[in-house]
């Protein structure tokens, strides 16, 4: 299956989509169930991007495809909501379901690894490893920069 959604844009989306999912429960006047869920929906949506292992992870603990499942199971669970929630808050079936929507097709279109994490450099200070690789030493320009 084509991903064109990378790991980067995904974490992106995934703060956007738990702000987004935050501060609508506020328009949602006399829905406390409905904004019961969306906010929890919310909460988990942003501490399952914070503990992810990819660009927009804070902890980056759990591995990107467990996150993309939750995302795909999240987003099933709040499109199937109006289903479970009361009958006077039906008029507001359409937040949990487009919601759903998003982080159901945003998990189905991310790639499934994140792009490679460069480690960091950290120069060796001793001049005897560097003179010592054979590619220095093969290298005149670079063995007389380091004479």
């Amino acid at each position: 299956m084509y991903r064109p959604i990378s790991t980067r844009t995904h974490g992106f989306i995934d703060y956007a989509w738990a702000t987004t999912a935050g501060t609508l429960p506020r328009m949602m006047n006399r829905a406390t169930a409905t904004s019961r869920l969306v906010r929890g929906a919310a909460a988990a949506a942003s501490a399952n991007s914070m503990v992810t292992n990819y660009e927009g992870g804070l902890l980056r603990v759990m591995p990107m495809r467990v996150h993309l499942a939750t995302d795909v199971v999240l987003g099933a669970a709040l499109m199937l909501a109006p289903w479970f929630l009361p009958r006077a808050e039906r008029r507001y079936a359409a937040v949990p379901v487009a919601l759903g929507a998003v982080a159901l097709l945003t998990g189905l279109l991310t790639k499934k690894y994140p792009l490679a994490v460069t480690a960091e450099f950290s120069p060796s200070h001793e001049l005897s490893e560097a003179v010592a690789d054979p590619d220095v030493a093969r290298w005149p320009p670079l063995r007389a920069h380091l004479e």
